[in-house]
């Protein structure tokens, strides 16, 4: 390569690799979608990927051959589909983003950069508050009050989806918890196998324990019920229901 184009990072060089393997595995598991408009995407990825802003001409070529497959990827995931790749480059798992979320994606700038989430609202004293829980390929962010359409109160919370279910539920739970006066929390681990009578071993489940371990005594119980809702919901829309979350005395 010229000084002018230089060689792509091994980090770039990876991500390809990783997402052009994972779309030719994904190829026969879903229905393949119209075509898509490979430079406009194209365009949107190196605007919001480091990685895909390094590979030029090997990012078109690889979006035009995967176009039927990524087009039936974002209808069935109902994810932005550069969303979708930079997390599927990354080895990142996705979920789903759920219908709260989903119906504002294309109004809420916040919103685009979410692999799952969990959405509660909770009214009191003549007041709504909306809480999201969510995975991202952003930075971590949040608590963070955004602007939203029809909702006066809307707060989101979200982390990158880690390698597995635990390391994401107790990095979301660092970060919600604190500000609704829940100072210390703890998670552990297990995974069982499902099985079933007459039928071969399921795909195991996650069961993760978890214990609210230092309250102030004037947090508002409301608000601490919702915010862990808002992450139960979000865990399970990522690993699509592979997770169970059982709470223990403190």
């Amino acid at each position: 390569m010229s000084a002018l184009y230089p060689a792509p990072s091994p980090s770039a060089t990876t991500w390809l690799a990783t997402l052009r393997t994972t779309l030719a595995r994904l190829a026969d598991q879903v229905r393949p979608g119209p075509p898509i408009d490979a430079e406009s995407l194209a365009t949107q990825l190196e605007s919001e990927s480091p990685e895909a802003a390094e590979l030029g001409g090997e990012l078109r070529a690889m979006l035009r051959g995967f176009g039927p497959v990524i087009s039936g990827l974002t209808a069935a995931f109902g994810l932005a589909p550069t969303t979708m790749l930079i997390a599927l480059g990354r080895g990142a798992q996705i979920g789903e983003v759920d219908p709260v979320v989903a119906a504002a994606v294309d109004e809420v700038d916040e919103l685009r950069a979410l692999t799952s989430s969990g959405t509660v609202t909770i009214a009191k004293d003549g007041r709504s508050t909306t809480l999201i829980a969510a995975t991202t390929v952003a930075g971590p962010t949040g608590p963070l009050r955004i602007a939203w359409p029809d909702r006066e109160d809307v707060w989101l919370c979200a982390v990158q989806a880690a390698a597995s279910p635990a390391l994401t539920a107790r990095a979301a739970l660092e970060r919600i918890l604190p500000q609704v006066g829940v100072s210390r929390a703890h998670i552990r681990a297990e995974t069982r196998t499902r099985t079933a009578h007459t039928t071969q071993p399921r795909p195991p489940t996650a069961h993760l324990h978890a214990a609210l371990l230092a309250v102030d005594p004037t947090a508002d119980p409301d608000l601490v019920m919702a915010r862990l809702e808002g992450w139960r919901a979000a865990l399970e829309q990522l690993h699509q229901g592979a997770v169970a979350i059982h709470w223990e005395q403190a």
